[in-house]
Formats: structure tokens, sequence, C-alpha cells
């Protein structure tokens, strides 16, 4: 009888020392990473990350886990630059972006990603992704939320014995093992910083060719006028210009035929102003498609040509 007793004082010893690893809220920054915002619009920017709910300690598979998660935050989730321009995004609780969290509806973890936080300790991830479709000028944008979280988690001590973190008021029936929560009590708020960068460029949209035909005498060949289209951030600056092209001699661009050539040059639409680095035209970006016009002509001055095809290659080159 004795040696009965002695051995379940062992046991209940051995109970009372396994580590509890008590589970918390703490404050989350959540990171989107840096896109441009002409990305941005087609591409989604996405991030698994600890939101605001750790265990100390715990760095593998929880051994049991009853989690529930509630976005505080009511209406459409967006991140914001301080200057009334917005990034919708919304947050999940898969790694398929499928099962979005939505405001005021408890909703419980069927799967628990831990996110490493660093030394000995792991978060419980939630995945964060924008919504397509923002045209917004560069800057930081940043969302603060709240989420309430109610758990009851078993992590593993000393000789795999289970000890239990629960949240405020939650309360389980624990005969002969714990189960599913009976009451999930008042849970804790964790607030949550979410940051994304927006950085500013620029695209050609459309360049089209210029052909001025062909023609036996330089006076038959007429000016051409020609549209491109080139697309950047929104509100920002940008300047227009085209280079000397590959066979430049002052003041001309030239087409280029062996050894011979045909002076040309490109204007700004309407004007006799030559459209180079020395004159180029300053615009806003607006982030949607913007056209330009141009006219080339050939100097009507020089002599006639010897038959052939003449080529040059000119750039466009935008400066933001």
């Amino acid at each position: 009888m004795t040696r009965w007793l002695a051995l379940a004082l062992t046991l209940c010893s051995l109970l009372l020392v396994a580590p509890a690893h008590a589970c918390g809220i703490y404050a989350a920054s959540v990171s989107l990473g840096s896109s441009n915002s002409l990305s941005l619009r087609t591409t989604q920017q996405q991030a698994a990350a600890g939101a605001g709910l750790s265990c100390p300690g715990v760095l593998q598979v929880l051994a049991a886990a009853y989690v529930r998660v509630t976005l505080q935050n009511a209406g459409t989730l967006a991140l914001q630059d301080g200057q009334g321009n917005q990034i919708p995004f919304s947050i999940y609780r898969d790694s398929g972006y499928s099962q979005t969290l939505v405001a005021g509806q408890p909703q419980q973890l069927d799967a628990i990603n831990l996110v490493a936080l660093g030394g000995s300790s792991s978060a419980i991830g939630l995945y964060f992704r924008t919504n397509p479709g923002p045209n917004v000028p560069a800057g930081t944008y940043t969302a603060t939320i709240t989420l309430r979280w109610d758990w009851a988690i078993c992590t593993v001590g000393a000789l795999n014995l289970c000890s239990w973190s629960r949240s405020p008021g939650l309360t389980q029936s624990c005969l002969p093992i714990c189960g599913a929560p009976t009451n999930w009590g008042s849970g804790s708020l964790a607030t949550l910083t979410i940051t994304l960068v927006v950085t500013k460029a620029c695209r050609i949209d459309t360049l089209p060719a210029v052909d001025f035909g062909a023609n036996a005498l330089i006076s038959q060949f007429s000016a051409q006028q020609r549209t491109f289209a080139v697309t950047c951030t929104s509100t920002e600056g940008y300047t227009l210009t085209f280079d000397d092209g590959q066979n430049y001699l002052a003041p001309w661009r030239r087409l280029r035929n062996g050894s011979d050539y045909l002076r040309y040059n490109l204007y700004h639409n309407g004007s006799s102003l030559i459209w180079n680095s020395g004159s180029p035209l300053s615009a806003s970006g607006t982030g949607d498609s913007q056209t330009f016009t141009y006219q080339a002509i050939l100097d009507p001055s020089q002599a006639n040509a010897p038959v052939g095809v003449y080529t040059d290659n000119v750039l466009l080159i935008i400066n933001y």
C-alpha cells in the first residue's frame, strides 16, 4: 500500500513541474513589402505574418488548440497614406486566401500556422493581401486593426505532458481530458499595424514607328504625325524627350542608307520646336495611360538622295 502511494506522489510531482508556455497578446507589425504603383494595380501584395497572439517557447506544431479570431474593425479595410489615398486589403485565415475575416464574426481556426518571432517564440499566423485595382500615388501606406483572440492551447512540456493556456474567461470541460471550450469568455484584444510601401514608376504603352513612305524626290515627302502613350504614377511629375538617334549631326537627326543620309527632325506637335533633351515635355502622371503627339519632318532644303531604304533608331526617354 505504501509503495502505490509513493508512486502516486511522484506522478503528481511530475505534473506540477511541467512548464506552462502561457500564450498571450502582443502588438504585431505586418509588412506587405514594396510595390511600384503600376504593378500594384494588377499584382496583389500578400504576406503571412504573426497576428497578435504568441506562445513563448513553442516552435513546433501545437499538441492541441482551440483558437478563435474576430475582426473588430467595421467597414472596408484600407491602407492609407494620410492624404486621402487608400489601398483596400483583406485578411484571411487560410493560406489559400479564400476564407476572409468578416467584421464581428468569430472564426475558429481549423489549421494553425505558426510564425517564428525570433528566439524561442512563435505566433499564430494569419494571411494578408491587397485587393486588385488601386490607382494611388507613391508613399507609405498603413492601417491599424484590432483582432479579438480567444484560445485554449495545449503546449507540450516535460515528458510530453500537456500544459493548457487559456484566454480570459474561457472554460473547458476536462473530464477525463480537456475538450472544446464550453464558454469562450471575453478574449483579449490585439492591435496590428500593417504597412505597404508604394514606389513611383512609368512605362511606355505604345510607340508606333514612323514611315515616311516611298518617293523619288525630297519635296514629295510629307510630314508624319505620330501619337504615343505612357503611364506614370498618379501625381508624379515626369519629363519626356527623344534622344538624337544613331546618326546625329547638329542640328539634324539623320536617316542612313550606307554612306548616304537624309536629314530630319522630331518636333513638338504644332510647333517648330525640336523635341530633344534641350526641350523636354513636362507632364504629371495620373496612373492611367496618357497620349502625346509629335511630328517627324524631313529637311526640305536638302538635295535628293540615292534610291534605298533609310533608317534611324530614336529612343523615347522618360525621366521621373
